[in-house]
């Protein structure tokens, strides 16, 4: 007796859950520059019950997928194609791999397993993607694979796109930035102590198995996590503070500084992501650091000239850029900055004293007024005063018999005010953003760039970071912001879309007008109320 089948069966193999579909197999496309074949379906040829995709997307009138599918086809991708091997079994175009991503994005989807849903589930993302069907796992390695080039030349290039395709102004930008909570645990924070511990601890194993690559990799990263800390701690006292042994650490995200975080929810590990907007909020330029989002204005503005072609103009920036550096930058660039200085100089804040934006500095006396009307004079003078921190200062004030001495200083010898170099220079800008005209440009900035943040926040789930690091950080922020600009087109889109009808309509309304003139037309139903009020101004 044998089990062997007599009766042969064509049976084909079962697909699995995660590989592509048989007839997806031969919709192979050979790039131009090497012999390398990528999977790359035309989406033209997804049919659904027996209709094209594309019919079943117009019905629906949705013109997402058309808007977005268009713009990465105008892309170059070879520099994509290029990071792979020319033998082996063929890879996902990454023109497919890239829209699969930012359209899921776009739709709030961050989640790879999530992406790996969508790309089987929405028909838009069909459209976009061609239909592949990669599992999570290949998501992460494009993602991880091409970092270099989503941060760089491809954010670049797509953004001009959608600048052609906008067709929006240049000339002004807005800056600003924001709070994302870090990847990290927030509730295993270090102190320096704990980490200069770590460090000799790893040490100690180290010395008993000198040749263990993993024991060398922990002390290194333990190395850096205390040098760090070191670092910050030497930032927070130039700044002034003078307790720093409170200061925390992450030990598996060291980059990430502690913050407090808005809405009152307390403090926690985050970064500070920033961005360059014009007026239809088309994104420009992006950086993220740990701590200061005025230091990187000098490499957004660089971007953004990369991106537009030139200097723009004019930056509008809120009051934490009010700094030397961002001053001196837009000085060297030729670029008329609007920039009120951060907070309310005439109002000191609760148990605060009056700071220095509180004095008015009189040129022509080299004086300082104290707001209960006292006279600050020179009283020391630098001896290098070309040097990058001189400082002069002012003082000799009668503050022993004044009414707000309690707000303003505590100081026996009455209170004294200290001049730098940049001071006259930030005397120019305050007196600039107190004309009626610099107010008036300023008030766009907040319609230029502050919806940027609400919608990366609550459309495309942008709360905190899923990735650890400051560099994955970065890339995560940069995929965003291709997503964000991608749906910027889509909205000038469905703008220009309802121009045409407004435009349509009134033409029609036109050739009413004409009509009920000529033959004298009683409307009296269906807004002919509308058209009889038209026809005897019209007559009038």
């Amino acid at each position: 007796m044998t089990t062997k089948q007599k009766i042969k069966v064509h049976q084909p193999p079962q697909q699995d859950m995660f590989s592509p579909a048989p007839s997806e197999r031969q919709k192979l496309r050979t790039i131009r520059h090497s012999s390398r074949r990528f999977i790359h379906p035309d989406a033209d040829e997804i049919f659904l019950s027996g209709h094209p995709l594309r019919q079943h997307l117009e019905m629906t009138n949705d013109k997402t997928p058309f808007v977005i599918s268009d713009l990465l086809d105008e892309q170059d991708w070879s520099v994509f194609e290029q990071d792979y091997a020319e033998s082996g079994r063929p890879p996902y175009a990454p023109r497919c791999m890239a829209g699969l991503i930012l359209y899921a994005i776009i739709n709030g989807v961050t989640s790879l397993r999530f992406i790996e849903r969508m790309a089987r589930m929405d028909l838009g993302c069909m459209w976009v993607s061609g239909g592949i069907f990669p599992d999570h796992a290949n998501i992460g390695r494009f993602i991880t694979r091409h970092q270099e080039a989503l941060n760089g030349s491809f954010f670049e290039a797509l953004t001009q796109s959608v600048l052609n395709r906008t067709g929006s102004a240049n000339d002004s930008v807005a800056g600003d930035g924001t709070l994302i909570e870090a990847a990290c645990s927030n509730y295993k924070l270090i102190k320096e102590e704990a980490a200069r511990a770590a460090v000799e601890e790893s040490k100690a194993r180290l010395e008993k198995a000198p040749d263990d690559e993993s024991l060398k990799e922990a002390l290194t990263h333990q190395t850096e996590v205390y040098d760090t800390l070191q670092e910050r701690q030497a930032k927070q006292k130039r700044r002034g503070k003078k307790n720093t042994s409170d200061t925390r650490i992450s030990p598996t995200e060291p980059e990430a500084a502690r913050h407090k975080m808005k809405r009152g929810r307390g403090y926690a590990q985050a970064y500070l992501p920033s961005v360059l907007a014009n007026e239809e909020r088309v994104v420009l330029a992006a950086a993220v650091d740990p701590t200061n989002e005025a230091a990187v204005i000098p490499q957004m503005m660089d971007q953004a000239e990369r991106i537009i072609g030139k200097t723009p103009e004019e930056l509008l920036v809120d009051g934490s850029y009010f700094t030397d550096s961002v001053i001196n930058d837009s000085l060297a660039r030729d670029v008329s900055l609007l920039c009120p200085e951060s907070g309310n100089p005439g109002k000191p804040k609760k148990n605060q004293k009056f700071h220095k934006g509180s004095f008015r500095y009189e040129s022509e006396e080299d004086a300082y007024i104290c707001p209960a009307g006292q006279k600050l004079t020179l009283i020391y003078r630098p001896r290098n005063p070309s040097h990058s921190k001189a400082q002069w200062t002012y003082g000799g004030a009668a503050c022993s018999d004044c009414p707000l001495r309690k707000q303003c200083t505590t100081s026996k010898a009455g209170r004294k005010i200290r001049r730098f170099a940049m001071d006259s220079v930030k005397d120019e800008l305050r007196r600039v953003m107190e004309h009626p005209a610099a107010k008036k440009a300023y008030k766009k900035r907040q319609g230029m760039v502050e919806p940027v943040f609400s919608y990366l926040r609550t459309v495309q789930g942008l709360n905190r970071f899923r990735r650890r690091g400051l560099d994955s950080v970065k890339l995560e922020f940069n995929l965003h912001l291709l997503a964000y600009n991608l749906s910027r087109a889509v909205a000038f889109a469905l703008q220009r879309l309802f121009t045409v009808i407004w435009e349509i309509l009134a033409i029609i309304r036109t050739q009413w007008l004409i009509i009920a003139r000529t033959q004298n037309l009683k409307l009296s139903h269906g807004g002919g109320k509308f058209f009889r009020v038209a026809c005897a101004h019209e007559t009038v």
